[in-house]
C-alpha cells in the first residue's frame, strides 16, 4: 500500500474518476492538504455537489493519512459512519461499528453510498480495529 501524505493528489488518495479529479483540480484542490483546507461549502457550490460529500471526502482523507495500513475500501466505510480518527475506532469493538454500519446505511448515508454495500464482517471490523490501533501507537511511539 502506498504511504499517503499532505502532498498526494487527492484523486489517487480517495480512488476518484478522472471527472471527479478535473473538476477539483479546476476549483483548485489538487492535494490533500487542499482537500483538508477547503472550506466544504463554497467548494461544493463550484462542484455543484452536496457540502456533504466534500466532509466525507475530507473525513476520508484525514483516516487515509492516521491509518495507512487500512484498505481504500474500509476507509471510505469508516469515513462514511462518521469514523475519522484511529483513537476512535481503537476504542471502538466491531459490534460498534457494525451497528454505526447499519444505522448509516437506513439513513441513505450521504455520498458514502452504504445502502448499496454490504456490511463488513466482524473478522474485518476487528482487522480495522486493530490497524487503528497499530497506527495510534506509532504516534504515540
Amino acid at each position: 500500500m502506498p504511504q499517503w501524505t499532505l502532498h498526494s493528489n487527492v484523486a489517487d488518495v480517495l480512488g476518484l474518476g478522472p471527472r471527479t479529479a478535473g473538476r477539483l483540480m479546476q476549483v483548485g484542490v489538487r492535494t490533500v492538504a487542499e482537500l483538508l483546507a477547503a472550506k466544504p461549502q463554497a467548494v461544493s457550490r463550484r462542484l455543484e455537489i452536496r457540502s456533504e460529500i466534500l466532509v466525507l471526502w475530507q473525513r476520508e482523507a484525514e483516516l487515509v493519512l492516521a491509518a495507512p495500513k487500512l484498505s481504500p475500501h474500509a476507509a471510505r466505510i469508516l469515513a462514511a459512519i462518521g469514523y475519522s480518527s484511529c483513537e476512535k475506532i481503537a476504542r471502538s469493538t466491531p459490534t460498534e461499528l457494525l451497528g454505526a454500519f447499519e444505522m448509516a446505511s437506513q439513513e441513505g448515508c450521504v455520498g458514502g453510498g452504504l445502502e448499496k454495500k454490504l456490511p463488513p464482517s466482524i473478522s474485518e471490523l476487528a482487522i480495522w480495529i486493530h490497524c487503528a490501533k497499530e497506527s495510534s501507537a506509532e504516534l504515540a511511539a
